[in-house]
């Protein structure tokens, strides 16, 4: 009785101070990634765990006990160096007997015939074959087979029995079969399979069973959030680009920016700009006959203004927008219309004639001029003889 609570402790010990990740962790992957189930069946359709597992030769419920699938394990942990990646299989100079396919077992010639080998394949060792299906007791290491079609990358997904999904990364592998080791850590079904750039392989389910009455629950670990929402909870200058995260480069700065602008000041929370300063280069040099040199403004062939000059050349007048405007004056008009005196008939009347206030009276024979200008008709009206 001493003698297995020693056991039982021993094992407690270690699978609690193990790799707590899962069973592919164990055997060997560089890299996990922990997922949902439901993040694993959006990336993954073809992964999903309802598929038919009497395909794959396994009950429709989790085995509680090893039964006739038991796989071919050990208890004896593997040397470091195999677990930590596929192992080249021999299998092809010593093949097995049998090999599960299709739903039966056929032996390795017939099995060579019906296997595509442009497809991806995966199996674990039981003890007259290579199965889809096996049963493990909980804390036992046993072998899974892997058949890469074509230089790839390869990547192991394990959906655990608390429907948590691990997806390990494997390295780049060249065409043929390895091998991995494969840890039981926790009691329940576990489904694995492999993804290679040729495709997705089929499932294998392992239904691991406790060991001498011993039920141990891995520590589950919080899922990394998806890397796109990662890098977008970042913020600017973080933006998710062509499947990576992009620094797009310094933060703005608005009021540097409007700082930076002539004319322009930040105050209440935005950009307020002014009428810049008048610059007499540029007002100078907008006409083309026009150059600013040492501090005036040279103008050749001709002055381009002479309208404006000629107009204030009056002090009467003034030029504004193009035009000439003068004070009591209309430069439109001759000057006899702008100053009409008042008619003069004194200055009307002939030599020898006067103006007596209403007539030009004239002597000498000499008629008189009416204020009008004509002759009298009497020549003599209003005068006597001398």
């Amino acid at each position: 009785m001493a003698d297995h609570t020693f056991i039982r402790i021993a094992i407690a010990v270690l699978l609690l101070t193990g790799l707590c990740l899962g069973g592919l962790d164990q055997s060997g992957s560089k890299d996990a990634k922990n997922l949902t189930l439901s993040e694993f069946n959006a990336q993954v359709p073809q992964g999903n765990a309802n598929a038919a597992v009497s395909e794959l030769g396994a009950p429709q419920t989790a085995a509680t006990g090893a039964g006739t699938e038991l796989a071919a394990y050990t208890e004896q942990a593997p040397p470091a160096a195999k677990q930590k990646a596929l192992q080249p299989s021999a299998i092809l100079s010593n093949p097995p007997r049998y090999m599960y396919y299709g739903g039966e077992y056929l032996s390795w010639n017939d099995f060579s015939v019906a296997f595509p080998t442009n497809q991806p394949g995966l199996w674990i060792e039981r003890a007259v074959s290579w199965s889809m299906y096996a049963t493990l007791p909980l804390g036992g290491w046993a072998q899974e087979l892997i058949y890469v079609p074509t230089a790839t990358p390869v990547t192991m997904y394990e959906i655990h029995p608390d429907g948590f999904v691990n997806a390990y990364d494997l390295g780049f592998s060249q065409p043929g079969y390895y091998t991995l080791w494969y840890y039981a850590d926790e009691p329940g079904r576990h489904i694995c399979m492999i993804v290679t750039n040729s495709g997705y392989s089929n499932q294998v389910i392992v239904d691991v069973y406790g060991l001498y009455g011993i039920n141990i629950n891995r520590i589950v670990p919080t899922p990394k959030p998806d890397p796109q929402k990662e890098c977008e909870a970042k913020g600017w200058p973080w933006v998710w680009q062509n499947g990576a995260c992009v620094n797009m480069g310094p933060v703005p700065n608005p009021v540097a920016e409007c700082q930076a602008k002539e004319g322009c000041t930040w105050a209440n929370g935005e950009c307020q700009c002014f009428k810049p300063v008048p610059n007499p280069v540029d007002e100078c040099e907008s006409n083309p006959l026009c150059h600013y040199v040492d501090g005036q403004c040279l103008c050749t062939g001709g002055s381009p203004d002479t309208g404006k000059q000629s107009c204030e050349s009056n002090s009467q007048c003034d030029y504004v927008n193009g035009q000439c405007y003068c004070r009591g004056l209309d430069t439109g008009s001759s000057q006899s219309e702008n100053f009409n005196p008042a008619p003069n008939p004194t200055a009307q009347c002939n030599p020898g004639c006067y103006w007596d206030g209403s007539q030009c009276l004239c002597t000498g024979g000499m008629g008189s001029s009416s204020s009008g200008g004509n002759d009298d008709t009497d020549g003599l009206s209003g005068s006597s003889s001398a």
